[in-house]
């Protein structure tokens, strides 16, 4: 009788004091059992060639080595539609915010590097492509960190301003909004 008279909101708030915290008890559970956690790697390298860019993971985004202030990772794969129909898009702010913005394809399928070679030819790429051992941990990191799934949809490009999350997409976007956001970015350069 005594359960009658709580309200619904009263049950749903004492369900989710019994059922919160979830995740960090799991955490500690796995660890009590002797289990070993796998933990997130804080430094990605990628890699175009002979040339690397590090991105080491903080509290507050990103740290690249890249002398540009704002970052975008465009995650993407070469047998995707939307993906290389934004690459002219890519390529042509690239150009046109040079020193200002560095964009990092990073790749999240496998290819010979020879087929790679002639995919950047064909398709004007003037920007790094990371094909490196890191791309899907950073890919899957960086997914977590945006609250995607693990299979999020590719396109997915990451804006960073001095390494500070600023923007987001899933899905291919037009260019203008995009050049809209890098201008935005650019007033918070120091």
């Amino acid at each position: 009788m005594h359960l009658k008279r709580l309200s619904l909101g009263a049950l749903i708030a004492l369900a989710l004091l019994a059922g919160g915290c979830g995740h960090k008890e799991k955490s500690e559970q796995t660890a009590e059992k002797g289990e070993t956690k796998i933990e997130q790697p804080r430094k990605f390298m990628l890699k175009d060639g002979n040339a690397t860019i590090a991105a080491q993971l903080g509290e507050e985004g990103f740290a690249f080595t890249t002398k540009a202030p704002i970052v975008m990772l465009d995650f993407f794969a070469t047998w995707c539609p939307p993906c290389r129909a934004e690459i002219p898009h890519l390529a042509n702010l690239q150009k046109k915010y040079e020193g200002k913005l560095q964009i990092v394809g990073v790749l999240v399928d496998s290819v010979d590097p020879a087929e790679l070679a002639r995919f950047r030819s064909e398709h004007g790429i003037n920007y790094f492509v990371s094909s490196a051992p890191d791309n899907m941990l950073l890919a899957a990191t960086t997914a977590d960190m945006l609250h995607q799934p693990k299979n999020f949809s590719i396109p997915m490009m990451v804006i960073f301003v001095n390494g500070k999350y600023f923007r987001h997409y899933v899905g291919m976007v037009p260019e203008e909004m995009i050049e809209s956001d890098i201008k935005e970015a650019l007033k918070e350069v120091k």
